[in-house]
Order: structure tokens, then sequence, then C-alpha cells
């Protein structure tokens, strides 16, 4: 088991998650983490979120597929667009 921190920053696309500390299964990736998170707060996040969404992991830039190695603090940001 792996202890995170989640800040949820993008408070618009992931509306009902909590920030915290959560407790999530070795090998979960960022996408699993959110999923637990939502099943935890008892919300439901819609799909076209993801695609705004930009994870750290401690700091790092990571992407919804990659697998948690550690535990430390994920922050899920908005992506910045612009022109």
């Amino acid at each position: 088991m792996l202890t995170l921190h989640v800040r949820f920053v993008a408070s618009e696309l992931t509306p009902g998650l909590e920030n915290g500390e959560y407790c999530i299964a070795d090998g979960s990736t960022v996408r699993d983490l959110i999923s637990f998170c939502e099943k935890q707060c008892g919300v439901s996040i819609p799909l076209k979120n993801f695609k705004m969404m930009y994870p750290l992991l401690n700091g790092k830039p990571v992407t919804l597929d990659s697998v948690i190695t550690k535990g430390g603090t994920v922050h899920i940001c908005r992506v910045v667009m612009g022109g």
C-alpha cells in the first residue's frame, strides 16, 4: 500500500473530490488514484475532464497512466492553454 497526499488544484475539473491523504494499492496509476478518490468521496468526474488534467507527482509532471511507485504528494492541476 502507498500513502499519498492528494491536492485537487483544478477544482473545476474535480468537483466533489476532497484534498487529503489516501492509501492506494501498489502498482496503481494516477488514473486509478482519481478513481479511488471518486469512490471515497461518492462522486463521478466526467470523462471529458480527464483530458484537461495535468498531474504532478512530487512536483514532477506525470501522465494519468503513470504508475505511482512511491508515496508523496500528487497535485491534479489544469492543462495551461493559450495562444
